[in-house]
């Protein structure tokens, strides 16, 4: 789909135990945009509504309101050997501290667009998309490895198993970002109304769902104009997360002629299941990218500590 600040609102956290019947909109949904989000370069769309721009982070961070993971025992808790038996690989290390001041700002008047972090600490930050596959498996694999993970949900793909989400979001691993209500691909085509629509509409159903307030949008396919980073900061939105590679089902899709992650990168992954996923589950295609993450000398940070 897709490839690029949160702070959770727990005072007014709602915990949503409904489930609604919507996994034929779903399916649909799916199938107008399954091959644009594996595809994805991140890079932004242009047209007469707006030029459409992307830029890293910079200087001073602007604080806000969404979700950011909570604490979790951390990975000193980490079972080596449950993690070896499970999926064959090793625990990550755990990531240097984060910086005092935040490397990437945000701006509530202008939301900045950024796909990485400046650093030089060999650490990645990796994001799930979309919400089509709800494989209980995932939810037990979070708890095992501890690691934090931001995921960017569309209204359209959760809401036959909201509590599914809210089971990932009760781990302490997750925060949760707004990724439309109903994943449109072609946003920078949608009138700024419907933009609007798209993005404000989702603030309220998570925080209605989660009784989060996310603070980073992340616009499906990496698809954006002017009027999408308005939208959003209408939306209360704060920065448009873009990223620099997309796992797919056994590797990943690099930006750059390098092939290989820097530090900072931002690394786009989706909800996907057996079907979407040539019989593999979300699990297998977790557990490849997390070793490529190792195999490359790196290890996971929490992007809320960094922008």
């Amino acid at each position: 789909m897709d490839v690029p600040k949160i702070v959770t609102d727990t005072t007014t956290q709602r915990m949503s135990r409904r489930r609604f019947m919507g996994g034929t909109a779903a399916i649909a949904a799916l199938g107008s945009f399954t091959a644009a989000c594996g595809t994805g370069t991140g890079q932004p769309a242009s047209t007469p509504s707006g030029q459409a721009t992307a830029a890293g982070g910079s200087a001073t961070h602007a604080s806000g309101t969404g979700s950011t993971p909570g604490s979790g025992a951390g990975a000193a808790s980490v079972d080596a050997d449950l993690i070896a038996q499970r999926y064959g690989i090793r625990p990550f290390t755990p990531a240097p501290a984060p910086p005092m001041v935040k490397p990437v700002t945000l701006s509530p008047s202008k939301p900045t667009v950024f796909s990485s972090v400046p650093l030089t600490d060999k650490v990645v930050f990796v994001t799930i998309d979309d919400g089509i596959e709800k494989e209980p498996a995932f939810i037990q694999m979070v708890k095992d490895f501890q690691i934090p993970i931001t995921i960017s949900l569309a209204d359209v793909l959760i809401r036959d198993d909201y509590a599914y989400f809210e089971k990932l979001y009760e781990t302490g691993y997750i925060s949760i970002q707004n990724h439309t209500v109903t994943h449109p691909l072609n946003m920078p085509s949608l009138a700024a109304v419907r933009q609007l629509d798209e993005i404000s509409g989702q603030q309220e159903k998570l925080h209605k769902e989660y009784g989060v307030k996310p603070y980073i949008f992340r616009p499906p396919g990496g698809n954006y104009n002017t009027t999408t980073i308005d939208a959003a900061r209408r939306s209360g939105l704060k920065g448009l997360m873009l990223w620099k590679e997309a796992m797919q089902i056994s590797d990943m899709q690099y930006q750059t002629a390098r092939h290989r992650l820097s530090p900072g990168d931002i690394i786009l992954c989706h909800f996907r299941g057996p079907a979407q996923l040539d019989g593999e589950t979300m699990v297998r295609m977790m557990t490849r990218l997390y070793r490529k993450i190792q195999d490359q000398g790196y290890t996971v940070g929490d992007i809320t500590k960094y922008v």
